[in-house]
């Protein structure tokens, strides 16, 4: 498994389908915008890098990194309530947010595996663009999985409805990362 941004019109198709599949088809938390296109996409994607997870050829997993911008911000701290004590606002913030993991590949162990490729390589960007932290909204079975995988995201605000499902506001420091790297 190789985990990287998507540098062709190809792979970013690629991902762009998979979130439809997933977020339009199989779980109906957008509305199409164009069913003949079956791409899943909103304004944060012009500010955004997309990354793939491919095993081979194989698209698995993928998520997007929404760099910081004055144009639109960052989605969730957009439209979710935050305990502004737990952001540090002095730091430059970027958003992980739009993760997919393909259904055959989404077993226990096998996502935990995904999520540590595709936080590793979320890392290695972040330090090209000054990023000391990464925000996201994640329901609380899947906070749960990445505590486990020794990702240390905490929640930054109460447990809200957004985009289908009930959702933490998340945080997750590169200090906090680093240390639990070199632990694991």
């Amino acid at each position: 498994m190789k985990c990287q941004v998507a540098s062709t019109v190809a792979e970013k198709n690629a991902i762009l389908q998979q979130r439809y599949a997933i977020f339009v088809e199989e779980f109906h938390f957008f509305e199409p915008h164009d069913a003949s296109d079956k791409i899943e996409y909103d304004r944060y994607d012009e500010h955004s890098l997309l990354l793939g997870v491919w095993e081979k050829e194989n698209l698995i997993a993928s998520c997007r990194l929404v760099l910081p911008n004055t144009t639109f911000g960052l989605p969730t701290l957009n439209s979710m309530i935050i305990d502004t004590n737990k952001l540090q606002s002095d730091q430059i913030t970027a958003e992980i947010s739009r993760i997919t993991v393909a259904a055959a590949h989404r077993t226990f162990k096998n996502t935990i595996k995904i999520m540590k490729i595709m936080q590793k390589e979320l890392y290695r960007i972040s330090s090209d663009y000054n990023i000391m932290q990464w925000v996201g909204a994640v329901e609380p079975s899947f906070l749960r999985l990445l505590q486990h995988s020794a990702l240390p995201y905490v929640p930054i605000g109460p447990l809200q409805h957004l985009i289908g499902a009930d959702r933490y506001p998340v945080i997750l420091t590169i200090h906090d990362y680093s240390i639990s790297m070199k632990e694991y």
